[in-house]
């Protein structure tokens, strides 16, 4: 309950012609990679509207965080079989391109998640290292915190994208860093 029906349809129809190969991120820059087989598009400053607004500040509201600390969000797109392998989005500051960009930017202390559609089987978000699988409907939204309360990265976070096995996943992503 998240967000309605009509705002999730709204991002799903704006994202749908302009999506790209979803790309990885390691610190040296964003690249296409095999563990990453899905789709997205980056809303920047220059793409936002005030769907993706009034979405960004409904979570800064929820978080009683500043937007100003959001990274742009991403409209996340998997067609069956496509999937995010577990992985962590945390930056590891022992990973020397992660470091600089830790310490140019900052942690990403959190993940919220805005699930656009339900219209599809299999592909929710799996957290290995706990044992819970989440799978929104339309609208549902899911937090996790990618540190520890102390702000060291949380190896429990690791997480995956699973493949829908029919239907297409719609998700709207958004990285929550711990300053601007």
């Amino acid at each position: 309950g998240f967000a309605s029906a009509a705002e999730c349809r709204w991002l799903v129809e704006r994202a749908t012609p302009r999506l790209k190969p979803a790309a990885v991120w390691d610190g040296g820059g964003a690249r296409v990679a095999e563990q990453r087989s899905n789709s997205a598009l980056s809303i920047t400053l220059a793409d936002t509207d005030l769907v993706t607004e009034i979405l960004r500040a409904r979570i800064s509201t929820a978080l009683q965080l500043p937007v100003a600390i959001f990274e742009p969000p991403q409209i996340l797109h998997y067609s069956v079989g496509q999937e995010f392998v577990p992985h962590y989005d945390f930056l590891d500051s022992q990973h020397p391109d992660q470091a600089a960009a830790l310490a140019q930017f900052g942690q990403r202390m959190g993940t919220f998640l805005v699930y656009l559609n339900e219209e599809f089987e299999g592909g929710a978000t799996d957290f290995p290292k706990t044992g819970l699988k989440f799978r929104g409907s339309i609208g549902d939204a899911l937090f996790f915190a990618n540190v520890t309360p102390e702000g060291q990265p949380d190896p429990r976070t690791l997480h995956a994208g699973l493949p829908p096995t029919s239907g297409e996943k719609w998700v709207m992503s958004n990285w929550i860093r711990d300053r601007t």
